[in-house]
């Protein structure tokens, strides 16, 4: 008999688990199941992308009366691991347990200038709601405010300076939790004095005011939790708060588990977006969602000139070659990829008590600088007995192709990491004239010792080092650029508009010419409130 019940609730659990599965998929509006038909219509947007920029200009529009639909191609954000920012490294970094939050995105092999190689990177990017959002390091990092003034300048709207951007910084700050810690921290006077004594570096209470040189508290999205960090996201903040509201005061449906892969045009106006191809992983069916308005791609630098180019937007020779129609010839998408790349070290540390919510618990740091300059050339984080340079103004510039005209294949990311002698020199001297020296002075306080490289290190084992260590830092842009239409390598105007149509956006970090100065989650949820504003002044 316990044998025949054993069976039974066997059988009925892989008969549930079916259904559950791949006949009913998520929407997270609710987390509930419903099955949708082939053919969805009556929104005025749809936004594809539920990331750090896809997750805000819903959530916005949507409050601001406009009925949307955001469609996510991974699935909810339910894995606790998610919310606890002690483990960011495993679901960043850890295929095994985590896998299903990312896309495991791997570059091209890459051959730098000097012929090390050839190498590859892995690019995790996140496939779930909060996208990258919910598996990155939750740094609030502004960038500085010669980052927005320049593109200002070069498309002539001030609505893109830091004068304009500040405000929505502040927002972000007022709705998203950040968390601030100063010269409280347990350890960070040592760190403090030995920025300033051999590095010259002043200390810098707040650092997201547009000027950021010298050295400053991290501050995270986040709250503090019992027993370390609680992640807070674009997605939690701005539009977990709005599904399940009335529908004749708020009109926003999340659908999850939902790839999008082409853009529909008016078959009678070439240059009208009116929906979007996207297929139902779970259940396998294409669904043909339309848009009374307009489409938002936020999709990420990887994806989003991948979504143009197979609806048909893109250099006519790439298009041509996998078979797809010209629908409009635009020479810079997947052009101009952007990055920031570096070298991480790592440090046994000793007397030096906990402080910090984050992954290393230990007092977390930034330093810009060099500080004489009044120039944010590097960025060296600190944390604990992690330290990394990163060359902010890298020179090297790549691409993102199609490997066919398949939905399914991966793009090919070509980020021609370390392509120029400038950015190797500029690697090999932020470690020899700026990370080395600043932990030099810690070693002899008897704070830290060396298990990553000695502070007395040659140039050519630094050279070395540089050569075997060099990491992309996850800060991908550019493939969809922001441009005048002279420019003949801009994708949108000022108003996030794809050049060429008249109601296809991009809005996430691929509109940014040049990486902004640091961590570039909080300047893209930036440009994501500009952009929701312009489309509701539209």
């Amino acid at each position: 008999m316990k044998k025949f019940i054993f069976i039974l609730t066997i059988t009925f659990t892989l008969i549930f688990t079916f259904i559950f599965t791949f006949i009913f998929p998520v929407t997270s509006s609710a987390f509930a199941y419903t099955k949708y038909p082939s053919h969805q219509n009556g929104y005025d947007y749809i936004v594809v992308g539920a990331g750090s920029a896809g997750s805000i200009v819903a959530a916005k529009l949507a409050k601001g009366g406009e009925s949307v639909l955001l469609l996510e191609a991974g699935g909810d954000d339910s894995e606790p691991a998610i919310k606890d920012m002690t483990q960011y490294y495993n679901v960043a970094f850890n295929p095994f347990s985590y896998g299903f939050l990312n896309w495991h995105f791997v570059t091209q092999e890459q051959v730098f200038v000097d012929g090390t190689g050839p190498v590859t990177f892995n690019l995790p990017q996140g496939k779930t709601l909060g996208g990258s959002h919910s598996i990155n390091a939750t740094a609030f990092v502004t960038g500085h405010r010669d980052d927005f003034n320049y593109i200002a300048d070069e498309i002539g709207d001030p609505d893109w300076s830091w004068h304009s951007i500040a405000q929505y910084i502040n927002q972000l700050k007022d709705t998203l939790h950040t968390m601030t810690y100063a010269r409280e921290q347990v350890g960070a006077q040592s760190h403090i004095e030995s920025a300033k004594k051999v590095l010259g570096f002043t200390y810098r209470k707040d650092c997201t005011q547009g000027r950021q040189n010298g050295i400053c508290p991290t501050v995270w999205t986040g709250q503090e939790g019992s027993n370390g960090g609680i992640r807070s996201t674009s997605y939690g903040a701005f539009v977990r708060p709005l599904l399940g509201k009335s529908k004749s005061k708020i009109n926003l449906v999340s659908l999850t588990f939902h790839r999008v892969d082409k853009v529909n045009f008016d078959l009678n106006d070439p240059s009208r977006a009116v929906g979007v191809s996207a297929l139902n992983t779970r259940t396998n069916i294409q669904t043909e969602f339309t848009a009374n308005k307009g489409v938002i791609i936020s999709a990420g630098a990887y994806q989003s000139p991948k979504i143009l180019l197979l609806s048909g937007i893109g250099p006519r020779d790439e298009l041509e070659a996998h078979g797809i129609t010209v629908r409009n010839e635009l020479q810079g998408v997947g052009k101009n990829l952007r990055d920031h790349y570096g070298v991480s070290t790592f440090w046994k540390h000793e007397n030096l008590g906990v402080s910090s919510p984050f992954l290393f618990n230990q007092p977390s740091l930034n330093l810009f600088g060099p500080e004489k300059t009044q120039a944010t050339t590097y960025q060296f984080e600190i944390s604990g007995g992690y330290g990394s340079v990163v060359p902010l103004k890298a020179t090297s510039v790549g691409e993102v192709l199609l490997a066919s005209a398949n939905p399914e294949d991966y793009p090919l990311i070509d980020p021609k990491v370390l392509s120029t002698q400038a950015d190797l020199d500029m690697l090999v001297t932020g470690v020899k004239d700026y990370l080395l020296p600043f932990f030099g002075d810690l070693v002899q306080k008897n704070i830290y010792s060396a298990i990553s490289i000695s502070p007395l290190a040659t140039e050519q084992e630094i050279v070395d080092f540089v050569r075997e260590n060099t990491e992309s830092k996850h800060h991908p842009v550019g493939t969809a650029k922001v441009g005048t239409h002279d420019d003949p390598f801009a994708v949108i105007d000022n108003n996030f508009v794809v050049i060429g149509t008249d109601n296809l956006r991009v809005v996430d970090a691929s509109v940014f010419p040049l990486a902004p100065s640091g961590n570039i989650n909080t300047p893209v949820m930036a440009i994501a409130l500009l952009a929701a504003d312009k489309i509701l002044d539209d």
